[in-house]
């Protein structure tokens, strides 16, 4: 679900960086006036695209665009990590308790089901 930067389209400006809510983007240590998406810690949400001024953020060649995130409460323990993750904290409940996700809230980033341990996130794709 990740995304790139074309470094001969990358200025530098850091907008990558200063939109992404997990702390993705990093500075390259051989070019400091680029910008890098390591592909395993990328949760795919897009903002870093959308925000791009130059075009130099697009999605890798394998990019599913998830279209809907849902709990399993069958495999849902209630441990809070996802509650937790969630930057627009869509998941609810109780702890111990199988949660829900307020689709109102959700943007679709995926985080939860990246830090989710029970496989317990069922995500659909476009």
């Amino acid at each position: 679900m990740a995304f790139t930067i074309n470094r001969e389209k990358c200025v530098g400006c850091g907008a990558c960086a200063w939109v992404c809510l997990f702390n993705v983007p990093a500075q390259l240590k051989d070019d400091p006036t680029k910008y890098d998406i390591p592909k395993e810690k990328c949760v795919g949400c897009g903002h870093c695209e959308i925000i791009c001024p130059n075009n130099a953020v697009s999605p890798c060649a394998d990019h599913r665009w998830i279209r809907k995130l849902t709990i399993n409460p069958e495999k849902c323990i209630g441990c809070t990590v996802c509650a937790h993750i969630c930057p627009e904290k869509a998941p609810f409940g109780e702890r111990g308790k199988p949660f829900e996700i307020d689709q109102s809230k959700c943007t679709q980033c995926g985080a939860c089901a990246v830090k989710c341990r029970h496989e317990a996130i069922l995500v659909e794709y476009e």
